[in-house]
């Protein structure tokens, strides 16, 4: 009769020690195809809590393949790795999660972080140009021509107050 207790009783307990272990599986398994890196952030805890998520299911009894974690880290990066992820799989490597990781850290170094530079823009009147002679007007064209925040239409000018112009002067001054 003892023996039919402590029996029932360890099934009891296998039951509700597998419903936990399911439980926590499921939740697990949900934080690992749902963990992604945002911009800009450091890789590396992002690789060691996909890793931790990675060697939680292998003590639950459900391991993973070594293939199957590199592909979730990969496909948990943000687009500025796009490249590294399309060289990586181009190139058929096959490396260890500890390996990745160091891989993806040196990657980092060299994806430019998103500028947080503001460029500001006051409104006011624009350059005056200035020449003098031809040689001004050589180097003026062959300057690029800056672009202004405010395009102003130009307003028509009656004929008779246009200076003749003649072959050779400065257009804006009208200087020879």
């Amino acid at each position: 009769m003892e023996l039919m207790e402590a029996y029932d009783m360890a099934v009891t307990l296998k039951e509700m020690f597998q419903q936990q272990a399911r439980q926590e599986r499921f939740e697990t398994v949900k934080n690992l195809h749902s963990c992604k890196m945002t911009e800009g952030a450091s890789v590396s805890p992002h690789v060691l809590k996909m890793k931790d998520y990675v060697d939680q299911l292998d003590r639950l009894g459900f391991p993973i393949s070594q293939e199957l974690a590199t592909d979730l880290i990969l496909n948990s990066l943000p687009e500025s790795y796009s490249q590294f992820v399309m060289n990586y799989n181009m190139n058929n490597m096959e490396k260890s999660i500890s390996e990745l990781h160091f891989m993806l850290k040196t990657a980092e170094q060299n994806i430019k972080k998103p500028s947080s530079n503001v460029l500001m823009v006051q409104k006011g009147k624009g350059m005056k140009k200035k020449c003098k002679g031809k040689a001004k007007v050589a180097k003026a064209a062959a300057a690029p021509i800056a672009k202004h925040v405010e395009q102003v239409k130009p307003q028509p000018v009656p004929a008779s107050k246009h200076p003749k112009e003649k072959e050779g002067n400065c257009h804006f001054c009208h200087a020879p």
